[in-house]
């Protein structure tokens, strides 16, 4: 049989396929209705009214106006997607109903084909994730947080200061730095002095290649393509899946060797890995050295994106918000003083700086989108059924940007979480969804919360920020946020500079002890 034949057939055995479920489908759909949404098209469902072409989470939001639900219902390829867009049904559907809507879609590509199956994030919801996620949660639970890795953050974050005042038009650069050197340094007890450190390197890389191609590939929506080998006319997919195995193999095991040889030496610092291999943990049955290994990778792989989005967002923020600024620096320059950096003890005494950071933690959801969610039996919510298998998405941001709760939205405020007579708690905190939801929130989020705080503190102690181009808060209507797990804004105008003239020695005083 030639090429043409061979995939002539296949295409006409996969749409065969497709118009079966199909029909199963709109059996189920004769039976059972279905939560409110765009009315799907034949074979195809909700396939063209999916968003496209970025900004997906404010998509989905007019969506829900038009449809007057904060729960969207549709269906791609014979495939259910349930979009969730406030919190209440988010805390009714992922924490309230975790034991169904705990799992993950299959993801053919990342987990069978990359081999990324390892990847807590990605672990399909039993008994190894929830082995790999109690350990992970006690890892980071806020006594650790602050006992263990506090230390680190600090130093660090001096660092960061240091390197900005250096060169201050390398930002990104610096932040990416400081969020892979806290990582390196918890998780495997590496100290990280440069952007040129290999490991660093590593995960930039790994991320670089990720966000190549972002979004659903042909064989998530058909599996059986993953047979297909890599000559195959349309089956380009599995060169690019093997580059990606071979980095999940290198980012697993070449940071675990260096912390393994330095056990060996005598030579390793305290940190996660060395804990875990030390130390007699509950494995669940897995190898110990496996386990540990796809601990620390997990930890690795995830940790730094997010701060160094949250950093980003920060920065932005204060280009466009000066007041905001002005008033924080105040609050520092009466709480700390200008002879010393702020630290973790000021911390319930700044609370006009713990909104700052709050808020931009709402202000730009770092992972808009989160991660899926997908069901692993039928279910009812609101006399609406939700099929077995169907991909559940929470918009964060819409949650985080909801009218009803949030005051003037789109406007970067932290006196939105103070207390006023009309409520006596302020609005609330964005952590209760900016983290995720139930039995698959971040487990880090105690140590991503202290490591945001403190930089946003050293950050506001140490520079004025400004926009060179003189724009206020309208400005931000020129920036454009990327698609993908985690959102990082496109560049913008700024400016930092030394706030008063003690400030570099301050930073260098900080270094020397």
């Amino acid at each position: 049989m030639s090429e043409f034949s061979e995939l002539r057939y296949l295409c006409g055995s996969l749409v065969a396929v497709l118009l079966a479920s199909i029909l199963l489908t709109r059996g189920w759909r004769s039976k059972h209705r279905h939560l409110p949404g765009p009315p799907p098209k034949f074979l195809v469902g909700n396939l063209k009214d999916l968003p496209t072409g970025g900004h997906e989470w404010d998509q989905y939001a007019k969506m829900s106006e038009l449809y007057g639900s904060d729960v969207l219902y549709m269906t791609a390829l014979g495939t259910g997607l349930l979009v969730i867009n406030s919190f209440e049904a988010a805390h009714d559907l992922l924490d309230k109903r975790g034991s169904v809507y705990s799992d993950r879609p299959r993801l053919v590509m990342i987990k069978e084909l990359m081999k990324w199956d390892w990847n807590l994030i990605l672990m399909s919801y039993g008994k190894n994730f929830t082995t790999y996620r109690r350990v992970v949660q006690q890892e980071f639970q806020p006594s650790t947080v602050a006992e263990l890795y506090r230390p680190i953050m600090a130093t660090e974050v001096i660092a960061l200061l240091d390197r900005l005042l250096r060169s201050p038009e390398d930002l990104i650069q610096h932040f990416r730095l400081m969020a892979g050197a806290i990582i390196m340094m918890v998780t495997y007890g590496h100290k990280v002095d440069s952007v040129d450190d290999k490991y660093v390197a590593l995960a930039e890389a790994v991320r670089e290649y990720s966000a190549q191609r972002p979004g659903t590939e042909l064989v998530d929506v058909f599996p059986i393509l993953k047979y297909l080998p890599s000559w195959f006319p349309g089956a380009g997919f599995q060169k690019y899946a093997a580059i990606g195995k071979k980095l999940s193999i290198q980012m697993r095991s070449a940071p675990f060797k260096m912390i393994k040889d330095r056990l060996a030496s005598g030579t390793a610092s305290p940190s996660l890995a060395s804990r875990l291999l030390h130390q007699s943990v509950d494995t669940g049955g897995i190898d110990q050295d496996q386990f540990a290994q796809n601990t620390c990778a997990v930890v690795y792989s995830a940790g730094a994106d997010t701060t160094l989005a949250a950093m980003i967002n920060f920065i932005l923020a204060m280009t466009l918000y000066p007041e905001v600024q002005e008033r924080a620096q105040r609050e520092l320059d009466d709480v700390v003083g200008r002879d010393r950096l702020p630290n973790f003890s000021d911390k319930g005494r700044l609370p006009y700086v713990s909104n700052v950071v709050k808020e931009t933690l709402r202000w730009k959801a770092v992972a808009p989108l989160g991660v899926p969610h997908a069901t692993v039996s039928d279910d009812v919510y609101r006399d609406g059924y939700v099929p077995k298998g169907t991909t559940v998405i929470a918009n964060i941001s819409a949650m985080l940007h909801d009218p009803s709760v949030y005051s003037d939205p789109d406007t970067f405020s932290p006196d939105r979480f103070s207390p006023t007579d009309q409520k006596s708690e302020g609005e609330p905190d964005p952590a209760r969804a900016a983290f995720g939801f139930g039995r698959r929130i971040c487990p880090g989020r105690f140590f991503a919360e202290d490591s945001l705080w403190l930089a946003v503190a050293s950050l506001l102690h140490v520079f004025a920020i400004t926009n060179p181009d003189g724009r206020g808060g309208n400005g931000v209507k020129g920036i454009r946020w990327s698609s993908g797990l985690v959102s990082l804004p496109s560049p913008f105008p700024y400016k930092l500079e030394p706030r008063f003239s003690k400030a570099p020695e301050l930073v260098s005083a900080a270094e020397r002890t």
